[in-house]
């Protein structure tokens, strides 16, 4: 009976005394770079936080303005230092705020929450830690001495597979087999330094023949140092090619190949493998994919089992904004529609589709003439010094041109000319011919007429001294006779006296057809 009684005490007991609540609790963290540069921004970052709904709080930034001015900041009050007072029905367990600084003066300086009050919902005070930070303005060389150099590795290995050595920081290169048909190898490693940073590990696709896998490390000052890892993916019957004196295997997975534009996939056979290809029919080409002993694949040409590097040039569209032009140019200004938009531009001719443009490149932000087509689309860079140069060659050319016709003009003329002189002087000439033809026939006509003389006097010749000897006495000499016989004499005499004139050579009666007839020469009187 006396234990229930007791019992009954306590129980009562304890429902009449009042019950002991341990306060709320939490954190106020500020948290930022430890370090800026002169006259730059740095951000810092204000963390309220608690395992327990907070209600409402009022807090307080504390900084040096002589070192920091406030730039910006996401407190309630708008960019004062003030975070100002916070209520919240709901509750909340965390709530951060930031700021930006722009640094005014080298030195160390530092940011807390100087005062504060944080109440849960029930409006009971909550109990809190708050912690600085410490900043250290410098200028940008003065920081940039003081990053780590360091860019080792501390470890390096590959999942499943040995390394050729034992890993050293300070050897760059290793090596690994792994058997026939293995796509990806993992690889593993750490840097000796927190500060640098690390490319080249994770998992890594390889390829048949030798994969040539870098990992690169970066120093907080910006010091590389390439550790080298080439996996060797075994194959039992490499096909070798040698091009420009440079090694090369046949890669026999299609995986590792990637068909270019208007190319379709296809098989071929060589050295009695099966070995994935591409083809263009139209341009009766087949590719095969080629690897280098430094794991880079590329594509060649396979025809009567040899082999030449394909080279595609691929000419990527640019990207322009068209603009207004500066300058006027020498040529015809007229409009075109880009977009639906009219355009100011310049062509050569009436005639072209083909347009000048001004426009800006957004790949460096030049802005530059380009040679536009309407129909296809497409731009490229127009060179105005090389056109000006070309016009330049034209123009000379046609001057050459003119020229040449001139003097062939000239020649002309004075051709024809000499043509006319010659026509003159062959006239002439034929007259002076005719002349001389006409002498000689005057001549031929006399010698006839002195022949048919000499022939009637030979004839009464011959019939006087034959009626002179039939005579047998000779007659008397009357007056007649006499008469007759001095005039027969008389007659001889004149023709003796008037010898006919001796044929000319017809050679020497023409004189040179491009010389004048000598002049008769006067006779003294």
């Amino acid at each position: 009976m006396k234990n229930l009684k007791l019992f009954l005490f306590t129980i009562v007991t304890l429902l009449l005394m009042p019950l002991t609540v341990k306060a709320a609790s939490g954190t106020i963290k500020v948290t930022g770079a430890s370090t800026a540069v002169l006259n730059n921004k740095v951000t810092i970052t204000v963390t309220l936080s608690s395992n327990s709904a907070i209600g409402s709080w009022d807090m307080m930034l504390n900084y040096d303005k002589s070192y920091l001015q406030l730039v910006s900041s996401s407190a309630d009050s708008g960019g004062n230092h003030m975070l100002g007072f916070t209520q919240s029905t709901s509750g909340v367990k965390s709530k951060s705020y930031t700021f930006a600084f722009k640094a005014l003066k080298k030195g160390s300086t530092s940011i807390s929450v100087s005062s504060y009050e944080i109440y849960a919902l029930d409006e009971s005070a909550m109990s809190m830690t708050s912690s600085s930070k410490t900043i250290k303005i410098m200028t940008q060389e003065e920081l940039e001495a003081t990053y780590s150099k360091d860019n080792n590795l501390k470890s390096l290995s590959v999942d499943k597979y040995e390394l050729s050595e034992e890993f050293k920081p300070d050897v760059l290169e290793y090596t690994v087999n792994v058997p026939t048909g293995t796509t990806s190898v993992k690889i593993n490693a750490s840097v000796n330094d927190n500060t640098a940073t690390l490319t080249g590990t994770g998992e890594i696709d390889v390829t048949e023949g030798l994969n040539s896998l870098p990992i690169v490390v970066t120093a907080q000052n910006g010091d590389e140092k390439t550790y080298t890892i080439i996996v060797n993916v075994e194959d039992q019957n490499p096909i070798n090619v040698v091009l420009n004196k440079k090694e090369y295997i046949v890669v026999k997975n299609s995986m590792l190949l990637e068909a270019p534009t208007t190319f379709v996939e296809t098989t071929i056979t060589i050295n009695d493998f099966e070995i994935p290809a591409f083809v263009n029919r139209a341009a009766n080409i087949t590719l095969v994919g080629l690897k280098s002993s430094d794991g880079n694949i590329t594509l060649a040409e396979y025809k009567n089992n040899k082999y030449s590097l394909f080279n595609e040039i691929s000419l990527n569209s640019l990207l322009l904004i068209p603009t207004e032009f500066t300058t006027e140019l020498d040529l015809i200004k007229t409009t075109v529609t880009i977009n639906n938009e009219p355009i100011e531009a310049y062509k050569y001719s009436e005639n072209t589709s083909f347009v000048i443009i001004n426009a800006q490149n957004l790949s460096d932000g030049k802005t530059d003439l380009y040679l536009y087509d309407p129909l296809t689309k497409t731009a490229t860079r127009y060179d105005a010094d090389y056109i000006a140069e070309t016009n330049t060659t034209l123009t000379n050319y046609t001057y050459i041109i003119i020229a040449f016709a001139g003097v062939s003009i000239l020649m002309l003329i004075i051709i024809f000319s000499l043509l006319h002189s010659l026509h003159k002087k062959q006239k002439k000439i034929r007259k002076f011919i005719e002349k001389q033809e006409a002498k000689l026939e005057k001549t031929r006509k006399l010698n006839e007429v002195v022949d048919e003389v000499k022939k009637i006097t030979e004839q009464e010749k011959h019939e006087i001294r034959q009626d002179t000897t039939e005579l047998p006495n000779p007659p008397k000499k009357n007056k007649k006779t006499k008469k007759k016989k001095e005039e027969i004499k008389v007659s001889e005499i004149k023709t003796e006296e008037k010898e006919p004139e001796p044929e000319i050579p017809e050679e020497e009666q023409v004189y040179n057809l491009f010389s004048t007839p000598p002049k008769k020469k006067k006779k003294n009187k």
